[in-house]
This record gives structure tokens, sequence and C-alpha cells, in this order.
């Protein structure tokens, strides 16, 4: 009987929760429940980047920045600093973007490093991102073209060519400048309509957080105009506030980017030369940057196949002799015409915007009038890609439904499912799939090898994951072969670039792992041909003749090595070993005493028992003892 009672008690607890959520449900308007649907959608199939680890930049960002390590603390740091500044406090970079560090500072004191915490914060900004981009195009459309909106918002949501920007923590820079900047319109168009002045100001706020963000939404300066005084334009007084809020913001950016910067690095904001001013080939790189720009367009047609690095010599390879180079630039050239003229003739069309907001948001990443530190890479394309979700779903309603699509009803059409479906599953599957190659480095590297067997750069980072790998595995016949496939991945990457110094070097060490002395000192040797001020290279040669008992050659490129980097204690402690086994004592000492100035407790505090030793096999007794004394702080059994 208990267990009857027990049984209703809790099936009436269902009932009551179903009841309340049809209720909830019944509440809700079409909008919100489209909202639901997207966002429940974008967490779905981003959910596998839970089992990922942290990949590429993101240990510059969350693993090894200090300022990030230092939680809350850090926070005033990160608005005071560039974007590297907490990973290399010598880097040079004029990037100031603080929001995403002060969003991974919290996370960091609050969780430590969890890539888990990461990932599911970054899954849920791109729900967020998504369901935001649905909410703007639903407003700049008065809520006529609902269908429209969430075909689009729906297609942003599966296109694999996200998956970088989603599946890499780092890259929440981009999410949040996105999620910012399109919040930011959202207020923006509801003060054109009500004239609500705490809506200006939200906006306005929220386009500023989009700037601290990433640099991407500075085009709005652009874009903004373009909305508020051809789509959403009843009120003139009320465009004009909104686009002088938009450049005051971003006036504001420029105005704090320029003092940080500045006090960042003494000779002040210099802005890097583009690659074509510099270029005794300029046409032949100009071609290449037109060919990339073409790139972005087969990818969001065809996302495949997808690559976390683009090499522009590939691109640089044919010039304007290539039909590619041609299409892209006429591509182009059609679009923005197309674009122009059809905001000019047509009122409100949202042809013209779905072109405007794609050529206006990629602009940014065009390397002009300055080089980007990747000229190419899936995650300039994020923001771009609405609007080309936005002609898509254009393109739906007039060649699929055949007439403007407000009722949601039209997607259940035949034609509609035949259209729709097959191209949300495949870039679902693509989308699932990539996100399983971010999973490591590695995972992610020897993916995209393949792809591009041409790309030195991949090749080489093929082999210095394999070489990380090694690293961390004890059984030795694992370490053989890896230590193999990296030798193979090291060669390739030399093969399409000989002068590769960095291939050189790891290839170096590799060779020296299998007891191949010859080819791992041509390697060493040839990285310092090309780079004499290479420490690696240098150090490595020292303790590859160290290892041979060659300890004259030995100590010629350890003092090569501390000329480069005068604090480097493990140079300075073998470079004393090394004078110890050729007898010369004096110098044995130095190098010791350097050790003992630089990090007295490298090695366990041994050098100090060695200057002890060193001292009284000079004769110098009084030194022998004062060091002896200090020694047995440390080892209290030691004696001379």
């Amino acid at each position: 009987m208990h267990d009857v009672q027990n049984k209703e008690q809790e099936n009436w607890k269902q009932g009551v929760v179903q009841a309340f959520l049809v209720k909830c449900y019944l509440k809700w308007t079409l909008a919100t429940r489209l909202c639901i649907v997207l966002a429940f959608f974008s967490c779905l199939l981003y959910a596998n980047t839970l089992r990922n680890d942290y990949v590429m930049d993101d240990v510059m960002m969350i693993v090894e920045n200090n300022y990030v390590h230092m939680g809350v603390a850090g926070i005033p740091l990160l608005f005071k600093t560039s974007h590297m500044k907490g990973f290399h406090a010598s880097e040079r970079t004029e990037d100031y973007r603080p929001l995403s560090l002060v969003m991974f500072a919290i996370e960091y004191q609050f969780f430590g490093l969890n890539p888990v915490t990461g990932h599911l914060i970054s899954v849920l900004v791109f729900a967020a991102c998504v369901v935001v981009l649905f909410q703007f195009i639903n407003r700049l459309c008065n809520g006529e073209k609902i269908v429209v909106a969430f075909v689009a918002s729906l297609l942003f949501a599966v296109h694999p060519v996200h998956t970088e920007v989603v599946a890499n923590i780092k890259s929440r820079d981009e999410l949040l400048c996105f999620f910012f900047a399109f919040l930011s319109l959202c207020m923006f168009i509801d003060y054109a309509k009500e004239g609500k002045l705490y809506k200006l100001f939200f906006g306005a706020l929220c386009l500023f957080l989009s700037v601290l963000s990433k640099e991407t939404s500075v085009t709005f300066v652009a874009l903004v105009p373009v909305i508020f005084f051809f789509y959403q334009n009843e009120n003139k007084r009320r465009s004009v506030y909104i686009t002088i809020s938009t450049l005051a913001v971003v006036f504001l950016f420029f105005v704090i980017w320029t003092g940080v910067i500045s006090s960042n690095d003494p000779a002040g904001v210099k802005l890097v030369n583009n690659l074509l001013a510099n270029s005794n080939n300029a046409s032949t790189y100009l071609a290449a940057d037109i060919h990339m720009f073409g790139r972005y367009i087969t990818l969001l047609l065809v996302p495949y196949p997808l690559n976390n690095n683009y090499d522009f010599r590939l691109f640089a390879s044919a010039g304007f002799g290539t039909w590619a180079v041609w299409a892209s630039l006429l591509s182009y050239l059609l679009l923005a015409l197309t674009g122009i003229f059809r905001l000019l003739k047509y009122k409100k069309d949202l042809w013209a915007f779905g072109i405007l907001l794609y050529l206006i948001t990629l602009s940014l990443f065009s390397n002009f009038p300055f080089l980007l530190a990747q000229p190419m890479s899936e995650r300039y394309v994020f923001f771009a890609s609405a609007g080309f979700c936005l002609l898509f779903a254009l393109a739906f309603e007039r060649w699929v439904t055949g007439m403007p699509a407000n009722k949601i009803a039209v997607l259940k059409s035949t034609k509609a499912i035949v259209v729709l479906l097959p191209v949300l599953l495949c870039y679902s599957v693509i989308t699932v799939a990539r996100n399983m190659d971010w999973k490591s480095n590695l995972s992610l590297t020897l993916a995209d090898v393949p792809k591009s067997p041409d790309d030195a750069n991949l090749q080489y980072r093929a082999g210095l994951e394999l070489q990380v790998k090694y690293n961390s595995e004890t059984d030795t016949a694992i370490q053989r072969k890896l230590n193999e496939e990296s030798i193979g991945h090291f060669l390739k990457s030399l093969a399409i670039r000989p002068d590769y110094t960095e291939s050189h070097s790891d290839l170096g060490v590799a060779y020296f792992r299998e007891n191949n002395y010859d080819s791992a000192e041509f390697h060493f040797k040839r990285v310092l041909e090309l780079n004499p001020r290479h420490f690696n290279s240098s150090t490595n040669l020292a303790t590859l003749y160290f290892k041979k008992q060659q300890f004259r050659d030995a100590i010629t490129y350890y003092r090569r090595a501390v000329q480069i980097d005068p604090v480097a204690d493990l140079e300075w402690y073998n470079m004393g070993i090394a004078y110890a086994r050729l007898l010369q004592y004096d110098s044995a000492i130095m190098c010791s005493k350097m050790v003992i100035a630089i990090a007295p407790q490298y090695d366990n505090y041994k050098s100090y028992g060695n200057a002890a030793i060193l001292y009284k096999l000079t004769g110098q007794m009084d030194s022998a003892i004062k060091y002896e004394q200090l020694t047995k702080q440390y080892y209290p059994g030691f004696h001379l």
C-alpha cells in the first residue's frame, strides 16, 4: 500500500510539472519557442566538444597566461595591458581584447584549469549568439519574416565553418564580440521604434563590450548607418543618435587602445606594415589575397575540407595566372555592385543587406591596409557568415516556398523539407565530426595534414605534436614509433621549405633521441647557419658534444647559448661540468658561482657542493670550507 501511495504521489508530481510546462509553452510567443529550439540545437551540436582538451592558442590565453592565473585579482591588469602580455611579458602585440581574458580569469578563480568548463561556457555563448542573430533578423524585418530569421539562424548554428570558433576556447573573444554586437543592434532597433533612451544607452554599452572582446565590430561604423537610414528609418533623429553613439563607442575604444598599447610599449603604437608594401612582387601577394577571399565563399558553400591552417604560400604560388583569382575578384565586384544597387533601388531590400553584412564585416580581414598575423582563418568569416546565412534563407523563401514566409508552417511542406533537411543534416554531420578533430593538438594536426600535404607549417606541427606525445609516453616501443613518424613529417616540411629553421631544430632533436648523432649535428648546425642566435640549437649541439665527450666543442656552444640567454642556469651548470672534465677548475668554479647567483636551487642546490669540491682541488681551502658549510644546509652529511 505504501509503494502504491508513493507511486501515485510521484505521478501527481510529474503531472504538475508537465502541466506547468504546457502552460508555459502556450504562453510563449512563437519567437520565444523558436529561440529555445535554436539554443537547444546549438548546444546539442557542440556537446561533444566537452570531451576536448585545451588546443592551439588556448595555451597562450589560458594554460600559461600569468594574468589569467591570478584569477579575479588579475582583472585590473587585463584591462591595462595588451592581449598577450600575460603570456609573454616582452611579447609585442597591438591587440586589446580584455573581455574574454577577464572571463577566463573568473573561470580560473572558481574552476582552475578545467577545459570542460571552458568548452561548456563557449557552447552556451555560441547558443546565445544564434538566438541573438535570430532576434536581430526578426526585428530588422519587423516580425514579418520569422521563417527567414529562423532558417538563417538555424543554418548559422549548424554551419561547420564555425567549429574553430566554438571548439577552440581561445576564440571566446569572437563569440563575445558577435553576441554583444548583435545584441546592441537589437537594442538600437528597439530604440529606433520606441524612443526609449535607456535602450540607446544599453545598445551603446553592448557595442562597447563587443569591441572590448574583439575589434571586428568596429565595422559597425559602416553597418549601423545602413541599417538605420535604409531599413529602420522611420525616425531620422533617432537614426542620427544611433549613428553618433556608434561612432562615439568606436572612438572611445581607439582612445583606450592607443593609451594601453603606448603604455605597454615605449615605442608607442606602430601599426603593422602590410606585406604588399614590403614585397618585391606586390602583384603576387595581391593575387594571393584575392584568392584567399574567394576561398571564403567556397568554404561557406561547401565547408569541406576544413583546416586549422591556410598557408599563404600555397595561395601565392600562381599569381594572377589562375582562374580562381579572377573568379574571386569578379565575384566580390559583382557582390559589391549588386549590394549597393539593390540598397539604393529597392526599399528595405534584405538581399542587399545580406550582401553588405557579409562584405562589411569581412573587410577587416582583407589584409588591407594592415597585414594580419594569420592571413586566412575560418574564424575570420564568423561574422560574415551571418550575411551568407541570411542570403540562403532569402533564397529558400523565394525559390522554395515561392512566397513571403511569415508562417512557420511552410517548413512542413515537402518541398521545404527536401531542400532544407539534406543541407542541415550534411552540415551537422561535418560539424560534429570536426569537433572531434579539435580534441587535442595532435588529433587536430594529424587530421589536417592529409588535406594540405604541401603545407610546410602543418607538416612541422605534426612532427612537433608527435614529439610532445613522445615526452608523455612511457612505453619505449611506442616512443620509438612516435619518433620515427615525427622525423617523417619534419623531412616533408623541409622538402617543401629547406630553410624552415624550427623543422631543422626539432628534426635534430628527433635524430638525437635515436642516437643518430651525425644527422642531429648536421641539422643543429644548419639552424645556426640560418639563425646564429637560435638558443635551442646552440644548447642542443652543446649537449650532443657533451654526450660524445667532446668537451671543448660542448663548451664552445654552451658559451654561445649563455651569450644569447645570460641567465640560462642549465647551460652554465653543464658548462661547469665540461670545464671540470677538462681539469680547467677555475673556469668550472666561475660557472658554478654563476649558477648559484642565477638559480641557487638548480639541481637541488648541488652547485654549492660542486664549488666546494672544485675549490679543494685548486688548493683554496678557505673557500672550500665556506662552500662546504653552505652545502650542509641542504645536505647535512656532506663532507669534503
